[in-house]
């Protein structure tokens, strides 16, 4: 479902995603560095999700676009698009929750949010992913995206890039 940040049921459905999001990533970032995200960020995990959200909840269409999915009622998954600053455009937040992983959620997200980009004129398509997110990283490949060097634009601070990879598919 299209995410319309104008209503407010919307905006938390979205919110709660992404703190479930967060929330996982953040001890995925504690296994695999021994710090959390609130020591790499220099703030702790609340403000930072509030400070992000405004990335994905900033503009309409083409700027951005974001997705959630629904499974009997319950918000189980998300992900969006947004314009980098040389033009392109860059998925974020592609997340399931854990008990539903395996379901084809991630790569239904995933090509609405290429299909879009495509409609909205991109001509490349980036994202980042950690090194940890094995699954993910196997929709992007199937999906045809491509290993490249830190982007401009990107979220994760340098201080991740280690445990960090940074991708692109040409549309």
């Amino acid at each position: 479902m299209l995410a319309d940040f104008d209503k407010p049921e919307h905006r938390h459905i979205v919110l709660v995603l992404t703190s479930d999001y967060f929330a996982w990533m953040n001890g995925e970032i504690q296994q695999a560095m021994g710090c959390s995200i609130p020591e790499l960020v220099g703030m702790e995990l609340e403000p930072y999700i509030d400070s992000v959200m405004v990335s994905v909840c900033r503009s309409t269409p083409p700027e951005s676009v974001f997705y959630f999915a629904t499974i009997h009622g319950r918000s189980v998954g998300m992900g969006g698009l947004r314009r980098l600053p040389d033009g392109s455009a860059e998925v974020v937040r592609i997340y399931t929750r854990p008990e539903y992983r395996g379901c084809g959620i991630g790569t239904m997200v995933l090509q609405q949010l290429i299909s879009e980009a495509r409609r909205f004129g991109y001509a490349m398509l980036k994202l980042d992913t950690g090194v940890f997110m094995k699954a993910a990283q196997s929709i992007y490949k199937a999906a045809g995206f491509v290993e490249i060097e830190p982007y401009q634009g990107a979220e994760p601070p340098a201080t991740v890039h280690a445990i960090w990879l940074f991708m692109q598919k040409t549309l």
